[in-house]
Parts: C-alpha cells; sequence; structure tokens
C-alpha cells in the first residue's frame, strides 16, 4: 500500500504542468488578438457612422429648408392665387390685379440675389503670420477700416497690431518680420472680439475696443505714431476699482466676459454686448496724451493717455447677448439674446423703443413654432451698399441666412458649411454686398 513516486514521475508532472502553462499563455494571446481585432472593426464602424451623422445632418438641414419654403406658401395665399388669375377679396386684391407694386417690389428685392457670382473665389492666403500670438490661439480679428493694420485678439491675453502689408513684400522672411515687427498690449484677460472706431467720426478717433473674458472693455490708441508705453485709454473722471455707471478705473466693465464690441458708423459710440444679458451704449471723446507721475524717462516714454467715457445707456436682458450691429447711420441698435426667437430692434432716437421681428420667417403668424427657433445668430452684419437693407446673420448651425431689415422676411438660407459645438462663427459681406463671407474663430 505504500506510494512510490519516481523522478520520472516528477519529470512527466513538471512537464505537464509546462504543457498546461502554454496552453494557457496561447489562450490569452489569442484573447489579446481577437479584443484587437473586435477593437479595429468597432472602429471602423464608428468612422462609418460618423460619416451617416455628418449625411444626416446636411439631409436635415435641407429638410429644413424645403419646411420653410412650405410654410412661406401657406403664409402668402393669395400670392399663389394672384399667379393663377383668380379672383378674391384680398385687400390688395381687386378683380384678379394688384393694388400698388407688391409684386414688383418683391421681384425687384429678390432679383438682388438671383445671380450666383462667377465661381472665382481666392483659395490660396495672401498673408500667412505665422504665430502672431506665439503659441496661444488667436480668438478674433478685426480689420482697419482703411485696411492698413490688423488687430487680433489671442489667449495670451494681447492684443496684438500688425501692419500685414509689410509682409507683401519680398522675401521668405517678410511674414515673419511683420509679426516681430507687430506692436502687442497686454490686456489683463483674454481678448475674444475687437473693432476699430470708424474713420469718418469727425476727426476720427485712433482707438480700437477689446472685448475681454473678463467683463472689461480696454480703449486702445491703435496708432503708429505713439510715442508712449502704455496704450490703453484710462477714462478721464475715474479714480478707483470701484465700477461707477458701468465704468472702473480700466475702462467699460461688464459682469461676464464680452460677447460683441461694435462702433456707431456716425457718432463715437461704442456698444459693448455681454454673456450677463447686458448692452452697454458708451460715448467716447476728448482723448489726450498724458504724462505717467510715475518714473517717466527724459523722452517721456510713459505717457499714457485718457479719454472720456460716459454711459448713455443700458440696456438689461434675460439671456447672453450674442449679437449686436447698428443700422440707419447709427440710428438704431438690432440686438439678438441668446434663448429668443427674434431680433430686437432699438430707436436709439425714439427712447430706445423696441420692435420685435421673428426669425422664423414671415409664416410665423400664421403657423406653430412662433416662439421657438433651432438656433442662436453669433453674428450678425448690415449690407454695405444699399444702407443696410439686409442683414446677414451667421448662427450656431449649419446655416447662415439672409434677412430683410427690420422685417420677418428671410430672403436666403445659405447652407453648405459645417458647424460644431465649439464654432464661433462670424459674417461679412464683400464691398459689392453681392457675396457673404464666413470665417470661423
Amino acid at each position: 500500500n505504500n506510494i512510490i513516486i519516481t523522478p520520472l514521475d516528477i519529470f512527466l508532472n513538471n512537464q505537464r504542468n509546462s504543457s498546461m502553462d502554454l496552453l494557457r499563455d496561447i489562450g490569452q494571446a489569442d484573447q489579446l488578438t481577437s479584443a484587437r481585432e473586435e477593437n479595429r472593426v468597432l472602429q471602423e464602424k464608428v468612422k462609418e457612422l460618423t460619416v451617416r451623422v455628418h449625411e444626416l445632418l446636411a439631409e436635415n438641414q435641407s429638410l429644413k429648408a424645403e419646411v420653410e419654403l412650405y410654410r412661406r406658401e401657406c403664409a402668402l395665399p393669395t400670392f399663389s392665387k394672384l399667379t393663377l388669375g383668380g379672383n378674391h377679396n384680398d385687400d390688395n386684391i381687386v378683380g384678379g390685379e394688384a393694388k400698388g407694386s407688391f409684386i414688383d417690389t418683391m421681384d425687384d428685392e429678390i432679383d438682388d440675389f438671383v445671380t450666383s457670382g462667377n465661381g472665382l473665389y481666392p483659395d490660396d492666403p495672401a498673408v500667412t503670420l505665422p504665430q502672431i500670438h506665439g503659441h496661444s490661439n488667436p480668438l478674433c480679428c478685426v480689420l482697419h477700416p482703411d485696411d492698413s493694420t490688423l488687430a487680433t485678439g489671442g489667449a495670451d491675453s494681447c492684443l496684438n497690431l500688425c501692419r500685414w502689408g509689410s509682409a507683401l513684400a519680398p522675401g521668405d522672411e517678410s511674414s515673419v518680420k511683420a509679426v516681430n515687427d507687430a506692436i502687442n498690449i497686454s490686456c489683463g484677460a483674454p481678448v475674444i472680439c475687437a473693432s476699430f472706431a470708424q474713420v469718418n467720426q469727425g476727426r476720427g478717433l485712433p482707438i480700437v475696443a477689446a472685448g475681454c473674458m473678463d467683463g472689461s472693455v480696454r480703449l486702445v490708441h491703435c496708432g503708429f505714431d505713439f510715442c508712449g508705453s502704455e496704450r490703453i485709454l484710462k477714462p478721464e473722471s475715474v479714480g478707483s476699482e470701484r465700477v461707477v455707471n458701468g465704468i472702473n478705473e480700466r475702462g467699460i466693465r461688464h459682469g461676464k466676459y464680452v460677447k460683441n464690441v461694435v462702433w456707431s458708423p456716425n457718432a463715437p459710440i461704442v456698444a459693448t454686448a455681454s454673456a450677463d444679458g447686458t448692452v452697454q451704449l458708451t460715448k467716447v471723446g476728448n482723448m489726450d496724451c498724458v504724462m505717467s507721475d510715475d518714473d517717466d524717462d527724459d523722452d517721456g516714454n510713459n505717457n499714457h493717455g485718457t479719454v472720456s467715457m460716459e454711459v448713455i445707456q443700458s440696456m438689461h436682458f434675460d439671456g447672453p447677448v450674442e449679437s449686436i450691429c447698428f443700422l440707419d447711420d447709427g440710428d438704431t441698435l438690432c440686438c439678438y439674446v441668446r434663448g429668443t426667437s427674434y431680433l430686437s430692434y432699438f430707436d436709439l432716437k425714439d427712447g430706445c423703443k423696441q420692435t420685435k421681428m421673428s426669425l422664423n420667417g414671415e409664416s410665423a403668424g400664421t403657423g406653430c413654432f412662433d416662439e421657438h427657433v433651432s438656433f442662436a445668430v453669433l453674428s450678425l452684419n448690415p449690407s454695405p451698399n444699399n444702407g443696410g437693407k439686409y442683414l446677414a446673420a451667421a448662427t450656431d448651425t449649419s446655416r447662415n441666412i439672409i434677412l430683410e431689415t427690420r422685417s420677418e422676411r428671410i430672403v436666403r438660407n445659405l447652407y453648405g458649411h459645417k458647424n460644431d459645438g465649439f464654432s464661433n462663427p462670424k459674417i461679412a459681406w464683400s464691398s459689392s454686398g453681392q457675396v457673404c463671407v464666413v470665417f470661423f474663430c
């Protein structure tokens, strides 16, 4: 009954254990290979579904455009009957003929956007300014009205003034030199919007307004003949950190980051819109260059400027003010507040009397969805060559809109570009007013 274990038994047992370990390793390797293959298949499926999502988004935008056309047709039944020569009792129609020039007026307005252009658009950059904000991202840019100076704001909390035209000079280093020669002004917080004072404001103000993430608006002397070291203009009469009527010792102040800055075309008035739901109109003037009391050298290199700032109007809304623009040579201010379905027009000559115009088009009053839109307007720009007859609106969806100013009529919907949740589109017109340009910051 004794059990005898021989060296042969021990050897065979070790071989059996080694085989089991080998099979276990092979099994684990097979599982890893299988998991990797499954992961590869899933990644391919994700890519396929991503492409399909983009296709469906584009199709959805097209369907939205068709729905708007159908709604517009429902809103204008008399126009359809008129084209068929029918008789009806509409106040504007007598015996199948329209009173006045309703059709002629509509045709004339639509004719402004019939042609599509020659299809020739610039596709190569004329100038590239490398690392204009170092390793930080540029957040906004604006050209001076005479096209001589480019102002850019960056995440590095600086406003950059660059004579970009010098980058067109022959030589590979001309762009680098233009960047090196640019003027950098520290604004204390990332600069997310900027605007130059208009040229035709009397004697002209060499000022660029920079809206910052900390809620401040810096007024910066943008003349290249400035002899001082401090370009940020300070208000004349405020001498403490306390905010007085929207202005403290550093300038215009909002409670949250500044969304938009625009200047009136015919007066030294700057309008600023903020995420705190306020719009502020500030009159700027009487700019003087004064000497700093501290550490000024013999050449006066510590000169800094002061300027009078007077808040002439403040408006308070329930949501962030996304976009603003001046109309009627500065007599009207148009703005959009996030979460609303309309544009607000304020008559600055009539006590800021407000008029609301739906963004749902002229059919808004005849159907549902009157109080809801599926987008937010992030940029507004009036057409340049016809007194601001039309408004170009860039939205946070893949859609831009041409609107008739001070009406609910949508003239054109523009599709083809792609927005995502981080897009911050801006819209501009060509000098002819026939081409809209959308760019992203």
